[in-house]
């Protein structure tokens, strides 16, 4: 890198720092306390099986979280501990998915001493039964418990484990004899979780204690299973743990059960299995400052780890993970969240997004649109707008303390997908104050149209911009009426110009706010959303007859795939989508270009219309055959012809061909291995085609529907020969 490069970075850098320092200002003057976190999803550099395609669970993805926590110990969090325990449990799946929590204090103190102690891999251990009786009782003697309280446990004859029932109550610890209960061993449910999810407590008396503590071998390591306590005890219960396992000289040992409650005192780092990716949520932050911190440790220890928030499709086109990555708001606790402080800022958060397209489209992932994850509000049900209009109003007339049920009543019926699914929303309030999950009444609201980005400091930015958004409408209520896009919403904005344009607005508004974001620090980012594909260097003479030199740009845009019909799937049904559209962008450098010619696309001319400083039309086809699929009886349109005619001789003066894979038509067995390899094969995929040059064309007069001014869609049109 060349030192004026190098400067160059670092002014960036130092603007962008300024720029954070000013929201913080901005928040501070309104006396709000917003706390930021999101939800980053890593792969494998090369992702190979179900556990990195579709499936949550498989062979390696615990073995990488357990590598990736400890990774963060050892560089970022020393005395740091790793808790495993059970995560999201969805229908059909018979247990619950793991999560692995990484815990520390908050005033720096350390919770564990010697992280090689903890379960770091998948590599078979070599313990005991004999070493786990001897850690339970030690620690049942730290703790001052009778030692005739421990219990052998059983599946069927086997022996399985140990158990000691425990409680911490008035600053001391407490156990009971469960020996009055059971004759002999005491049996065990089958199953694969720990022996302290399938203890018989519906078994006990009425008065014994329910609560209890176990240690068995699990994958061949001591596994200790921690009963649901309160921060305090929980911290000096794994202070004596550690101590026994120090006696015992014992590494390599697994930690499970329960956390003790959310806990600002004890920041907490989340690794759980999600379909297809290994998600991170990441612990609450109270600046921006401290989430670009908290984001570059952790891309740091999953780049050591062998881990990206990439993925390199076979074609060659670089995406995020494909799991959301998520950015969520709230406040130090959930009752005080800053939601509840000012009940007008959700109501100009929905607004704003609904006024700006493209914070809901520049930066989600390839799987967008109605039936996505995050389904933008005007995009769930027609009436959504109208009732939402109502359900503002509602919350803004409410006063301060808001009544909580009524606020997230006014908005959970509303904010969700067609189907009524709370969680799928672009704006989730699945967790502000929700009384019918468990983790509800957090105070959280969810941004869940941001995919992963493979660089670091490009989703620290974004982070950034949402953060700046939210010091704006805090300090400037929005209160301007929805916008009824209708059709032009996905016309307009799938298309990357129109939405660099939307951007821009948003920048603008924030620098009126005393805001200075600088909408060029998102351009690298515009520019790998939207890869350009190929070009047209042209030239045509002014008035004057001077030569005057203009091109022609296509870029990949964005495609929303539309939801089929409920299909059965191994006795459930499963949501289907139609994945066989594509869209592109074609932008022209000088308006002027468009008096002397026109683009056709497999012989229908496109439709160009002005964004900001650009000309641009867009194009959507069928990329390939897909059953099922919406519009069965229309055929493939790839390879794209895309022919530039003067229109003066109506002759082509520059042609190319966009393919699905390459020119070749290749069927490729693996993903590219690089980034480099990726870039080969999708510019493989831009052909120039000669071959119709100098032929003339005649030039169909089309009529765009309402919903399509913007965007020729080749599927409302009879197929035309192409070359």
């Amino acid at each position: 890198m060349s030192a004026v490069s190098r400067r160059s970075l670092n002014s960036t850098a130092a603007a962008i720092a300024s720029c954070g320092q000013a929201v913080e200002a901005s928040l501070q003057r309104t006396d709000v306390a917003i706390t930021m976190g999101g939800e980053p999803t890593f792969v494998p550099l090369r992702p190979e099986g179900a556990e990195w395609g579709t499936a949550a669970l498989g062979p390696t993805k615990l073995d990488y979280a357990r590598r990736l926590a400890h990774r963060l110990i050892a560089r970022t969090y020393p005395g740091a501990v790793l808790l495993e325990t059970s995560g999201k449990h969805f229908p059909g799946e018979p247990l619950p998915r793991w999560t692995l929590l990484l815990q520390r204090r908050a005033d720096g103190k350390p919770i564990w001493e010697n992280p090689a102690r903890m379960r770091s891999s998948l590599e078979p251990g070599s313990h005991k039964l004999s070493q786990a009786r001897a850690v339970i009782k030690h620690l049942a003697g730290s703790l001052n418990l009778p030692p005739a309280c421990i219990r052998p446990l059983a599946l069927g004859k086997k022996p399985a484990g140990y158990v000691l029932p425990i409680d911490h109550e008035d600053e001391t610890w407490r156990s009971d004899d469960w020996s009055l209960d059971f004759d002999g061993p005491i049996p065990l449910f089958e199953g694969d979780s720990c022996a302290g999810l399938r203890l018989p407590l519906g078994e006990l008396g009425k008065e014994r204690l329910r609560r209890a503590l176990t240690v068995e071998i699990r994958e061949g390591c001591v596994a200790i299973f921690i009963p649901p306590l309160l921060t305090d005890a929980y911290l000096e219960l794994l202070t004596k743990i550690e101590a026994a396992l120090a006696a015992r000289e014992l590494t390599e040992v697994i930690l499970a059960g329960y956390a003790p409650p959310s806990d600002p005192a004890m920041p907490t780092i989340g690794f759980a299995s999600d379909p297809g990716v290994l998600e991170i949520n990441l612990a609450p932050c109270a600046t921006w400052a401290d989430y670009d911190r908290q984001l570059h440790d952790l891309y740091a220890a999953a780049k050591a780890t062998g881990l990206t928030a990439r993925k390199l499709q076979f074609n060659g086109r670089e995406t995020g993970t494909g799991g959301g990555a998520h950015v969520v708001f709230g406040g130090p606790d959930g009752l005080y969240s800053p939601f509840f402080a000012f009940p007008h800022l959700l109501p100009s958060v929905i607004r704003y997004f609904q006024h700006h397209p493209a914070l809901s489209f520049a930066f989600t992932g390839l799987y967008m649109g109605p039936s996505s994850q995050a389904p933008r509000i005007d995009e769930s049900t027609y009436e959504a707008l109208y009732e939402l209009e109502i359900a503002c109003a509602g919350a803004e007339s409410m006063g301060y303390p808001p009544n909580l049920p009524q606020f997230d009543l006014l908005f959970r019926d509303l904010l969700m997908d067609r189907s009524g699914n709370t969680h799928r929303a672009e704006i989730s309030v699945d967790k502000l104050h929700n009384p019918f999950a468990p983790n509800g009444r957090l105070g959280l609201v969810e941004f869940r149209s941001f995919e992963s980005h493979p660089d670091a400091s490009t989703m620290s930015l974004i982070g950034l911009l949402l953060r700046a958004i939210m010091a704006r409408l805090v300090g400037d209520p929005f209160k301007t009426p929805f916008v009824r896009w209708s059709g032009q919403l996905h016309d307009r904005f799938l298309l990357p110009s129109f939405i660099w344009e939307d951007l821009q607005a948003v920048v603008a508004d924030l620098n009126a706010h005393a805001i200075p974001f600088d909408v060029e620090w998102l351009r690298a980012f515009w520019k790998w959303r939207f890869p350009k594909i190929g070009s047209f260097d042209l030239s045509y003479q002014d008035e004057d007859g001077k030569p005057q030199a203009a091109s022609v740009t296509f870029r990949q845009a964005l495609e929303a795939w539309p939801l089929l019909g409920e299909s059965p799937n191994a006795g459930t049904v499963s949501r289907t989508v139609d994945s066989s559209m594509d869209r592109i962008e074609v932008a022209v450098s000088d308006p002027a270009l468009i008096e002397k010619g026109l683009l056709l696309a497999n012989g229908y001319p496109c439709e160009f219309l002005s964004a900001g400083d650009t000309t641009a039309a867009g194009i959507r086809f069928r990329a390939f055959h897909l059953y099922p699929s919406l519009h069965p009886h229309v055929p493939v349109h790839a390879p794209l012809i895309l022919e530039w005619v003067d229109r003066a001789t109506f002759t082509v003066i520059a042609a190319a061909r966009w393919h699905v894979w390459d020119a070749d038509d290749k069927s490729y067995k693996k993903r590219p291995t690089s980034e480099k390899a990726a870039a080969k094969r999708f510019a493989s995929r831009w052909e120039d085609w000669p071959h119709t040059v100098g032929e003339t064309r005649w030039i169909r007069e089309i009529d765009f529907p309402p919903e399509g001014k913007h965007t020729l869609d080749l599927r409302r049109y009879p197929a035309q020969s192409r070359g």
